[in-house]
């Protein structure tokens, strides 16, 4: 009869968190994309994506810091990756990083771009995950208005 239960409320937050706290690890980097400005000389087009895109996922991670809040509380620090993939993880951001550190002029902006898109690409597709599975009806619309509002591909 244990397969048959329901999950109660707290045990589907701590099923859901780990999603939300991939998802919020994911645009609280994105949310210093600006940041590029600091260390190279990016185009003008360049800098002005980049801090659209900062502005973009840093309105983001205030909104998952609310949804975190309500009932049942949500754990935005716990991933529960496994060591095998915060391995990985950490190897392509490094990998990226270095592309970007060493690269210039069209290099430059193919880099970021590509590295965006594909960070962009992750979190349509988590958050909208997120939306299939998600039970409490105000987080629920949050994730679908964010996803909808924010990181679906236009036209």
């Amino acid at each position: 009869m244990a397969g048959c239960a329901t999950l109660e409320p707290r045990a589907k937050a701590d099923a859901l968190s780990p999603g939300y706290a991939i998802l919020y690890e994911l645009l609280s980097r994105e949310s210093r994309s600006d940041w590029l400005s600091l260390i190279k000389k990016e185009s003008p087009e360049l800098k002005s994506l980049l801090e659209k895109i900062a502005d973009t996922s840093t309105a983001t991670v205030k909104e998952l810091d609310t949804l975190a809040r309500l009932d049942p509380p949500l754990n935005l620090k716990a991933t529960h990756l496994p060591r095998i993939e915060r391995a990985a993880r950490d190897s392509l951001d490094m990998e990226t990083s270095q592309d970007i550190l060493h690269s210039t002029g069209v290099g430059l902006e193919f880099n970021m771009v590509s590295s965006q898109l594909a960070a962009m690409s992750y979190a349509t597709h988590l958050a909208r995950s997120l939306a299939v599975v998600e039970s409490n009806p105000r987080r629920n619309r949050q994730v679908y208005r964010m996803l909808f509002t924010r990181y679906q591909r236009q036209g």
